[in-house]
């Protein structure tokens, strides 16, 4: 009895849930102007590790849009999001979320804001940077859930100066490998 009451308070190691889940994803999300994208993630252990590493794109199904970057309407597809993330303890051993993105103009850091087992099944974990109450910054999270069936999700909420913090971009995706 006594090694079965200490398992049940045995901590769990966010990160560790993380590595578990070494592979790749894809799945189709809903962004913050309600168009479909495909999402694909991968997530690999780095550095011994010490952390991972995500990469990620979100690119939208709906052709016809404006593309920066050749200055030219897309009648096919539309990057909506590339990041390249690395989820690590930093020097005070917080866990963090570091990313480099096309959407924010620098690495970003979000900290761990909060972890929940919410079943034996389904995790999550809150990453975030700036107050979400205070409307005077662009304050954002990114929310990872980990269902039981070996689904991702991999959420985006924000709020730019003088506007609401909302969820903009929201996204399941199956592992296929």
């Amino acid at each position: 009895m006594h090694k079965q009451t200490k398992n049940i308070h045995k901590k769990i190691d966010p990160l560790e849930l993380l590595m578990k889940r070494e592979g790749n994803y894809l799945g189709k999300g809903i962004n913050h102007e309600k168009k479909e994208f495909q999402g694909t993630l991968s997530l690999r252990a780095v550095v011994d590790k010490k952390g991972v590493l995500i990469k990620y794109r979100a690119v939208g199904l709906e052709g016809n849009e404006f593309n920066k970057k050749t200055t030219l309407y897309n009648s096919e597809t539309v990057l909506y999001n590339e990041e390249v993330s690395v989820i690590c303890r930093d020097n005070e051993n917080k866990l963090s979320l570091w990313t480099l993105n096309n959407n924010i103009g620098t690495m970003a850091r979000f900290e761990l804001r909060r972890f929940r087992q919410v079943s034996n099944k389904h995790s999550l974990m809150i990453f975030g940077f700036g107050d979400p109450e205070d409307n005077n910054v662009f304050r954002e999270e990114i929310t990872i859930e980990l269902w039981d069936n070996n689904d991702m999700s991999y959420n985006y909420s924000w709020g730019e100066a003088g506007g609401h913090f909302l969820s903009r971009s929201t996204i399941r995706m199956k592992k296929t490998s």
